[in-house]
């Protein structure tokens, strides 16, 4: 609730996040915002956090209205799970980063790019995968899932059932320990 209050999203908003580092790599973060800014929804709304390589700093701040879609900069891993606990869905378009299963782990619905070797992080059907770095396709992901109902509460129960337990660190720690 607070976050969602310090960056004027109602409690009624369809709130996207994404973060991580953003760089020659990641440059579908961009694709993220564009997406979110051709749906034509006023209630979806994305926040992006992380490091941004200068080259991009440009397009990113350009792509922020402040309002629908907001950059905020660098978070602390404490600060992460405030804003994946904060959302209704995080998006990641681009490589794999640890944040995938931190946020899996949140028990959010998430979509992720679809690369070899990371569909571990879908949990019982918790999230969707991108297939190619279109704009398009990432609007018609988030606008499926921000609209039938059905399909977000399957999702989000999934998340919250499987997700927080097989991402949970307390978890691994005692699997890693044999208890």
């Amino acid at each position: 609730k607070e976050i969602r209050e310090k960056h004027n999203i109602k409690e009624d908003d369809f709130l996207i996040v994404t973060g991580g580092k953003i760089d020659n790599f990641k440059k579908q973060t961009l694709l993220l915002m564009e997406a979110v800014k051709k749906i034509d929804n006023d209630k979806v709304k994305l926040i992006v956090f992380g490091s941004v390589i200068n080259e991009l700093k440009e397009e990113i701040d350009r792509l922020s209205d402040g309002g629908r879609i907001q950059y905020i900069g660098w978070l602390n891993s404490d600060d992460c799970y405030k804003y994946f606990a904060a959302a209704d869905l995080a998006v990641f378009p681009g490589r794999h980063s640890v944040l995938w299963e931190q946020a899996v782990g949140t028990g959010i619905p998430c979509i992720f790019k679809c690369l070899e070797g990371t569909t571990h992080v879908d949990v019982g059907s918790s999230c969707m995968f991108l297939y190619k770095d279109s704009v398009e396709e990432i609007k018609e992901k988030i606008e499926l899932v921000a609209n039938d109902k059905e399909l977000y509460k399957k999702m989000k129960s999934m998340a919250g059932k499987e997700g927080m337990k097989k991402f949970s660190y307390y978890q691994i720690a005692k699997e890693s320990i044999g208890l």
